[in-house]
């Protein structure tokens, strides 16, 4: 026993004279230099070692780093790249003999990295690949081949791998500056601080990290810590029990806390995922949840999500109404290499509308989207908080302009066409099918719309709908590609109830029947000007058994009457309007007029023919109406109106759109009249001639026949 304890004091006096001796023969500070010139032919940068190197004997070999810099080139905004004020590091010598690294723990205080890209596009990173006087950096061939010879083991029986463990990494006040002064994009990292638990292949251990920074003009906090295991062949990690928590604020954007928790993470198993977010935007405050769960396929090729949630409260101005409940629910997947994410089972709501479907999306140059949407009920103006009912305004009634006071349409307004570029940059084609749908107080049902937007050019395919009755086909182009865009539209409504339709969306019941229209128009120029001024084409209309509300025609005839015998129209109270069999006219659109020369319109009792037009600018009415009766009845309200058979009537509308007037075309109707007088004068004087021969030319006669014409005409 004596022997033995006898050796091992030998040894430890060896040791200790060992450590004694490399201490006072050897000073690590030496090596100083000698690195420096390394670092120097590898890099062509310069480092600078400003604090002591100390050597650590316990309890592993190991050293202390004092303050080090690594420079950068000259013309950057900060001298190094990289900075740090300590640095220790130590290894287990004994274990390395049985190829086993026992690294200690790491430390690094103070660091500070700063990487910078000059507007020219010159980075402080540029180059640390290459050795100093080599311009390509690699290695030739032959020198390779030379290196490689001379690893070659002795023995070709397979070597023994190494184990490694690491007692843990710990860094402290680190910060750090990426500058690209290219675009004036600046991310400040103040303070990190990261440390990591004993760390050894197939071992759980624990990592944390507290980052706080700026990015521009947001500030933000974040931190986080997890579980992490490295298989011991080093093919493969798990993650279990990851939690992470930021927050941020740059002014206009605040996000008041934002987490994120994850069970555990596997490739080829699935992972429970949890998160929340509550902030402030601009105008809107959020406060949202949600969870899923996660799987990544074993070669990493397959992303897929399942049972994602999604419910957030928001409010604020910026929407329509002054809070919301909104609600996601959906599977996702996504193909890595085909760079494909397909989305279904998706559905959505708002309060109260509810849209679902399927949609994908593949990442490339042009972003190729695809959707097949449906909902049951859309009511866009309740959404829209605009759900109030517009009070119908008779013809009768003297109607206030919707326009302000003392406006003239006719006077121009800085417009601003929409921005249409998002056209040329996307691939999207999908349908859209919905039960039930109001928008600007239109009610429509088994709407079915199909788009696609496809190099600069955006195509309605296809748009039907039940409405009022009757039915809706139409189609659109809109082509953004030019320096205007341009619009081809065509409509076809038919078997339309006229009156509940005009009372739902304009608040008017001037016109009734069931009728048909047909549109087909096109123009350049977006902006309500420009559609005023530009379009072209036709809209051609067909009504049937309907009534022209807001002028009696029958009693202006009678008026006409009266006025033709110097009388006053006897009074009657009657409805103002005027009931047809059948309403058809062509309007020609162009030159920012509208006009029309085929009105016509047959009743029972009446025929009505009509010409003029109308300004699209001003909206101002131009149009001559000529109606005459054609049968023998009681008129409308009962008056008879006989006398008046084949007389025509000629009425002027003028006016706008939103006050059309109506009134006798005194003018005309004399003219009218004399011409039938002048024209009977004729007759008589024929028809005495053939009675009386030459007698015809007797005063008595004339008076005779002059007293019959003027009994006709007064």
């Amino acid at each position: 026993m004596k022997k033995i304890a006898f050796a091992l004091l030998g040894v430890v006096i060896a040791v200790v004279i060992a450590i004694a001796a490399l201490l006072a023969l050897v000073d690590p500070n030496q090596f100083k230099p000698m690195i420096a010139e390394q670092v120097k032919k590898a890099t062509g940068r310069d480092l600078v070692i400003e604090g002591d190197i100390g050597w650590r004997f316990f309890p592993s070999l190991g050293f202390d780093i004092g303050q080090t810099a690594f420079r950068n080139p000259q013309g950057f905004a900060e001298p190094n790249l990289v900075q740090f004020d300590n640095a220790e590091l130590s290894v287990s010598v004994m274990p390395l003999f049985s190829r086993e690294l026992h690294v200690g723990k790491v430390s690094l205080q103070g660091g500070r990295i700063f990487v910078q890209t000059l507007p020219s596009g010159v980075s402080n990173l540029d180059g640390l690949g290459k050795q100093a006087g080599d311009s390509t950096g690699e290695q030739q061939p032959a020198d390779i081949a030379k290196k490689t010879d001379s690893q070659q083991p002795e023995s070709s029986a397979p070597a023994q791998p190494w184990a490694m463990s690491l007692d843990g990494i710990e860094i402290v006040d680190a910060s750090a500056v990426i500058r690209d002064d290219r675009n004036g994009n600046k991310t400040d990292i103040s303070q990190f601080d990261f440390s990591l638990s004993r760390f050894a292949p197939g071992e759980w251990t624990e990592a944390k990290f507290d980052i706080n920074g700026q990015a521009d003009k947001m500030v933000f906090a974040a931190k986080g810590q997890t579980q992490l295991l490295i298989n011991k062949k080093l093919d493969g990690a798990e993650l279990k029990q990851l939690a992470l928590d930021l927050s941020a604020n740059d002014g206009n954007t605040e996000i008041k806390s934002a987490s994120l928790s994850l069970d555990s993470f596997k490739l080829g198993e699935w992972s429970t995922i949890e998160f929340s977010a509550k902030g402030q935007l601009p105008e809107l405050a959020f406060d949202s949840k949600g969870k899923t769960r996660l799987n990544v396929s074993p070669d990493v090729k397959m992303v897929s999500l399942d049972g994602l949630s999604l419910d957030a409260a928001l409010s604020g101005s910026a929407l329509p109404r002054p809070s919301m409940k909104v609600s996601v629910k959906a599977d996702a997947t996504y193909d890595i290499p085909a760079a494909l994410a397909t989305v279904s089972a998706f559905a959505t709501s708002a309060d109260e509308l509810a849209v679902s479907g399927s949609m994908s999306f593949k990442s490339a140059d042009i972003p190729v989207i695809r959707f097949d949407l449906a909902s049951d009920r859309i009511d866009v103006d309740a959404f829209m908080g605009k759900d109030e009912q517009p009070a119908p305004k008779s013809g009768s009634e003297s109607t206030a302009s919707t326009k302000a006071e003392g406006s003239d349409p006719s006077v121009a307004v800085e417009e601003q066409e929409p921005d249409l570029s998002v056209f040329k940059t996307v691939d999207v084609a999908g349908k859209v099918a919905i039960g039930e749908l109001k928008a600007a107080n239109a009610k429509l049902s088994n709407v079915v719309l199909s788009v696609t937007v496809k190099d600069g050019v955006l195509k309605l395919k296809g748009l039907d709908a039940d409405l009022y009755k009757g039915h809706l086909n139409a189609s659109a182009t809109i082509d953004a590609r030019g320096a205007l865009p341009t619009y081809r539209v065509s409509k076809h409504l038919n078997g339309v109830q006229i009156q509940p339709m005009l009372v739902d969306i304009a608040g008017n019941d001037v016109l009734a029947g069931t009728g048909s229209i047909d549109i087909a128009l096109s123009g350049k120029g977006l902006t309500e000007s420009r559609i005023r001024k530009n379009v072209n084409g036709t809209i051609a209309v067909n009504f049937a058994d309907g009534a022209v509300y807001g002028v009696n025609i029958p009693e202006m005839i009678r008026e006409a009457k009266a006025t033709l015998k110097g009388h006053k129209a006897e009074y009657i109270k009657e409805e103002k309007k005027t009931d047809f069999s059948s309403m058809k006219a062509t309007m020609k659109l162009g030159n920012g007029i509208a006009s029309t020369s085929d009105l016509d319109i047959n009743s029972p009792l009446l025929r009505i023919g009509g010409q003029g037009e109308t300004n699209l600018v001003s909206e101002k009415l131009a149009f001559l109406i000529n109606t005459s009766v054609v049968a023998t009845s009681k008129g409308q309200g009962g008056k008879e109106i006989d006398e008046v058979a084949d007389l025509t009537v000629p009425i002027n509308v003028t006016g706008n759109w939103n006050e059309p007037k109506f009134a006798l075309n005194i003018a005309q109707l004399l003219k009218q009249n004399n011409e039938l007088e002048e024209k009977a004068q004729r007759e008589v004087e024929r028809g005495l001639k053939k009675l009386f021969g030459d007698k015809a030319d007797d005063e008595n006669i004339k008076n005779a026949a002059d007293k019959l014409l003027k009994g006709l005409f007064n």
